[in-house]
């Protein structure tokens, strides 16, 4: 899918940041660049991202999801939601209608269930509160949400207990997805665990959605790792129909991948995972 970044700035400090490092301060944040970037990008929908999106102001997204939708593309606006808290109602309801009239949906990253957690993760004190607020205001405001939890070594052990939190307090997200972290950008090898400590963890939550009925789905975890679950695995239809993009890039099949089932429908573990673990 392609990806735009508006800027790197951000108003939290995630240690599962996949925004390079390294990337110098930021360009004046100018509307017809970002327009003329996603009018040259290859068609299909397009993500959003930042840094934090909802820091370009209403105005600049509305009209960037206008020119979107003109494109005949879909978006997918990648938040942490914590300014959807205290944008005034009447932007809030103009930007989910711009996004809504694009056919896309915010992306939420939600890393955990409680203040104590979150704050481990996003290095921002009170991020969690505004964070719960602003996803039930943009479900208030009539947007379709997906929340995503980045599984890392500080939240893996907790994957059932947002998976019950999300059911309970959430009522109205179109659906949840677990996705391991990326190691690359500010992450730490330290924040990668290995996929068989994630596995009955992960498992857990994904019966407790199954049992609730709440959509989800896993990306960056191998198939072979998911037991029943494995058609959760965003990759499969990506692999079944042919289309390019980063899952090819980012990841490799490993000789441990051999005689797997799951072969032709896998494109290996992340190649960064590989770096950390040396093994799958």
């Amino acid at each position: 899918m392609p990806l735009i970044h508006l800027f790197r700035r951000c108003d939290q400090r995630c240690v599962f940041c996949s925004y390079p490092a390294d990337a110098g301060e930021d360009a004046p944040a100018v509307l017809k660049d970002w327009l003329r970037e996603i009018a040259a990008m290859p068609p299909g929908p397009v993500q959003i991202s930042g840094g934090e999106p909802l820091l370009a102001g209403t105005d600049n997204l509305c009209l960037l999801l206008a020119a979107v939708k003109k494109l005949g593309r879909k978006a997918e606006l990648q938040t942490n939601a914590i300014a959807a808290a205290a944008l005034p109602a009447a932007e809030l309801a103009r930007l989910a209608k711009a996004l809504n009239a694009a056919g896309g949906y915010f992306n939420v990253n939600f890393p955990a269930a409680s203040p104590a957690a979150d704050y481990r993760i996003t290095k921002t004190r009170g991020a969690f509160a505004k964070r719960l607020a602003g996803v039930r205001r943009l479900l208030k405001a009539g947007a379709a949400v997906r929340l995503t939890c980045v599984i890392s070594s500080l939240n893996f052990k907790r994957l059932p207990a947002f998976a019950a939190f999300a059911a309970k307090k959430l009522k109205g997200v179109a659906w949840l997805q677990f996705s391991y972290i990326k190691g690359v950008g500010r992450a730490e090898a330290r924040y990668l665990p290995a996929y068989g400590e994630v596995k009955p963890y992960l498992l857990e939550a994904l019966e407790l959605c199954r049992t609730v009925g709440l959509r989800c789905d896993v990306d960056h975890i191998p198939p072979c790792y998911l037991g029943g679950f494995y058609r959760l695995n965003v990759d499969i239809v990506k692999m079944k129909e042919g289309r390019p993009g980063p899952h090819l890039r980012e990841k490799a099949r490993v000789p441990a991948c051999r005689g797997c089932r799951f072969l032709a429908l896998c494109p290996g573990p992340r190649k960064d995972y590989m770096a950390a673990h040396k093994k799958l």
